[in-house]
């Protein structure tokens, strides 16, 4: 008997042409795009789906603060959110994740989900790798000139 994790993961890989599967660890790990590590696995509870990556190591310095600082605020936005920003001391990185109640999940939904999350990663990958602390679509906007000088 196959367990509903198994089920949705396995579904998930029909649903995008793959072949996936639930490791020995009970995960399921995906090198997105040669950019990105997402894994899958089930959290403790067995009633939430976790989707995780360590996206990218952030520089020292200032601009290690201000990602952070523009992660903070992109966690600060109102849901639907695909991911939640934090950070990865042991190896500097930017971490991605999300949290989704299996009872919610197909595998077309886990699809959108996790497509969703996808993008977000890879935007993150980008803007950094730009050396800009946040995505485009996250930036904020630059401040009014002072009496409407352009």
């Amino acid at each position: 008997m196959t367990d509903r994790f198994t089920e949705l993961i396995v579904g998930l890989g029909d649903f995008l042409g793959l072949p996936l599967f639930v490791d020995k660890h009970g995960a399921c790990l995906l090198q997105v795009h040669g950019k990105a590590r997402i894994q899958m696995q089930m959290d403790s509870s067995q009633t939430h789906l976790l989707i995780a990556s360590a996206a990218i190591e952030i520089p020292p310095g200032k601009f290690r603060e201000n990602v952070l600082k523009d992660g903070l605020k992109t966690n600060d936005l109102p849901d639907p959110r695909s991911a939640i920003l934090g950070y990865l001391p042991l190896n500097n990185h930017l971490t991605l994740h999300q949290s989704l109640p299996i009872e919610i999940l197909d595998a077309e939904r886990l699809a959108a989900f996790f497509g969703a999350f996808m993008t977000e990663v890879e935007s993150w990958i980008d803007a950094i790798q730009s050396g800009r602390t946040a995505p485009t679509h996250l930036a904020p906007d630059s401040p009014p000139h002072p009496f409407g000088l352009r």
